[in-house]
């Protein structure tokens, strides 16, 4: 066993996940290797009871049941062709507009946001099938490759986001309320996103052209194309309705959202026993990778509080002799950062147990951080250069589109978000005001 002051062993370990993180590690070994190495090391063998305490707290969390039914949810979804028959409706409606496309795929990225609660549904299903259409039409690549990754992103907000459950089980407050706390800086999101894409291509049509003349379909057409809403309508009223109604707790409102999946599928006629054998495989790798991330993170977080790494941060920060809104802004710089990195769950059991007693010092509401959080961490899965969905829609899109061309559309889109970052750090109610209404 080895003595050191808590600075030195944490500065360590935090630079040992960083090396092992750029050698090509996997986030879980990385996480969990390094903290059993540090228990070994600090306090002997007979304190590895920290890692069976580890994996027992992630296996009895009855909230992270509806993580693999969402999970399956959005696979089953991402083929039932729900998101194709929207996206043609809005094709309809919005394709006399400059720019009607890109702004029918940021209508579309949010209501698949709003069914699946995972963030590459939206960006798969519109990088394969709206990007062609869009790059055919002319429209420049900025405008049509933008609106996908950055819609695409608010299924890590908009609920029944996925993360919430996992902030949720960590934090134990309502994932309901944290599900009514991202519903308006997901919508204030997607409306500055879609008024963007409106004005920039009302200035200068060229970059967003109109559907051709021949393409125009009468309003008979458009009106019977609205019946594509209804299923996703429904499907979101079983998940969020009945949580918001309290009528079912978040994993019985995702058992629901699995199987409305499944009969959306059937009256889409896309239901077949192929396509359930692969949502059920994918979503066993992903829920597999998850759990095994969230006990390494279970270690690593062990080791940091074991050594009196929250105290420390909290001496540290309270050491600057600064406003608390600048300390949160130094929390949010360190999401965007580490989120250009790892995944959004890794960092939330990473620093969230961390900072949340900090934020909690300073009068701050735990279902506020935790939309804060993402929010923030939607900005990580965007930011070049390793941000996660660029290389998602890199993987779909078609071979004339480059790296390069995906970071340059992203770009006038981080700062929308930073704004929504800065109202929601000015005017906390934003999130916090839905909740309070619905329950007291």
């Amino acid at each position: 066993m080895i003595d050191v002051s808590p600075a030195i062993a944490i500065l360590i370990m935090f630079g040992s996940l960083i090396l092992l993180l750029a050698m090509g590690l996997h986030v879980a070994f990385a996480l969990g290797g390094i903290g059993v190495m540090s228990i070994l090391l600090l306090w002997g063998p007979q304190a590895l009871s920290v890692v069976v305490h580890s994996a027992w707290a992630v296996m009895i969390s009855y909230t992270l049941v509806a993580v693999p039914l969402f999970i399956f949810m959005a696979m089953i979804l991402r083929a039932s062709g729900i998101a194709e028959d929207l996206f043609m409706s809005m094709r309809l409606w919005l394709g006399r507009v400059p720019g009607g496309m890109a702004i029918g795929v940021v209508f579309v990225c949010t209501v698949v946001a709003a069914m699946s609660g995972v963030t590459m549904t939206g960006v798969v299903t519109m990088g394969v099938l709206a990007l062609p259409l869009m790059l055919r039409l002319g429209y420049n690549k900025t405008i049509a490759l933008g609106p996908i990754l950055a819609g695409g992103a608010l299924g890590v907000l908009i609920p029944p986001s996925v993360t919430f459950v996992f902030y949720g089980a960590v934090t134990m407050v309502s994932v309901g309320k944290l599900f009514l706390g991202g519903v308006i800086p997901g919508l204030m999101l997607a409306f500055l996103y879609a008024s963007y894409i409106g004005v920039r291509c009302y200035i200068k049509p060229e970059l967003g052209p109109p559907l051709p003349p021949e393409e125009r379909l009468g309003f008979k057409e458009k009106v019977l194309s609205l019946k594509s809403g209804f299923l996703p309508a429904l499907l979101i009223m079983a998940v969020l309705g009945t949580i918001f109604l309290g009528i079912c707790s978040p994993t019985e409102a995702a058992s629901a959202g699995a199987g409305g999946a499944i009969v959306c599928a059937a009256l889409h006629r896309r239901l077949s026993w192929k396509m359930i054998k692969e949502a059920g495989y994918e979503t066993f790798k992903t829920t597999v990778m998850v759990m095994w991330i969230m006990i390494g993170a279970y270690c690593f977080k062990g080791v940091v509080i074991g050594v009196g790494g929250p105290a420390l941060i909290r001496e540290l920060l309270g050491g600057l002799g600064v406003a608390p809104i600048f300390i949160i802004a130094l929390m949010s710089a360190s999401f965007i950062v580490l989120g250009c990195f790892i995944n959004e769950w890794t960092v939330l059991l990473i620093t969230v147990p961390v900072y949340l007693p900090i934020v909690m010092s300073f009068g701050y509401d735990p279902i506020w951080f935790g939309v804060f959080f993402l929010v923030n961490m939607q900005i990580g899965y965007l930011t070049p250069p390793f941000g996660y969905t660029l290389f998602v829609l890199r993987g779909v899109a078609p071979p004339e589109v480059t790296m390069g061309d995906i970071i340059r559309s992203i770009l006038p889109f981080i700062p929308l978000q930073l704004i929504v970052v800065i109202l929601l750090m000015l005017f906390p109610q934003i999130a916090l005001w839905l909740p309070n209404v619905v329950f007291g």
